[in-house]
């Protein structure tokens, strides 16, 4: 999924719970692995990166939707009065730290990462090991769906 579709239901989930912000950061993540469960286009890109043929796309594609995601919160954040950021922010956290910490572990191979990693991708491949993922083009335009059902949500 988008980091700024894992941004966006995490900060649904903690509107929920504006009074307790942990718990919006384990809901935030919480959502993040059930909806990556969901296949959405990107396992031919991990693929490219990992065989180093596309890497460079990859990379373009991870810092464009990091950077849509940050301005998609500030937006929200400047747009909306939100009674309780801190809860919201929390659940943002949580929501993407999982692909966060995926990206520390493909960069710095750090071994204490490796569980997160492989739990990360379990959930990730769950159904698309299984019955293969959709055409990137396809899983893009079904999150671009995602997203604004999510974003007339959250506003």
């Amino acid at each position: 999924m988008f980091v700024t579709t894992h941004a966006l239901l995490g900060a649904l989930v903690a509107e929920q719970v504006p009074h307790e912000p942990w718990l919006a950061f384990v809901l935030g993540m919480a959502t993040h692995f059930l909806s990556d469960i969901i296949p959405h286009g990107d396992t031919a890109m991990y693929k490219g990166y990992i065989s180093g043929s596309k890497v460079k796309r990859a990379i373009a594609y991870a810092a464009i939707d990091s950077c849509v995601a940050i301005a998609t919160v500030l937006f929200l954040f400047n747009t909306k009065f939100f009674e309780n950021r801190f809860s919201i922010s929390m659940g943002i956290i949580g929501g993407i730290l999982p692909d966060f910490l995926v990206a520390v572990y493909e960069v710095f191979r750090f071994k204490w990462l490796r569980w997160f990693h492989r739990l990360h991708f379990y959930f990730h491949n769950l159904i698309c090991s299984h019955h293969g993922d959709m055409a990137f083009s396809s899983g893009f335009a079904m999150q671009m769906i995602f997203l604004a059902a999510l974003i007339s949500r959250v506003l």
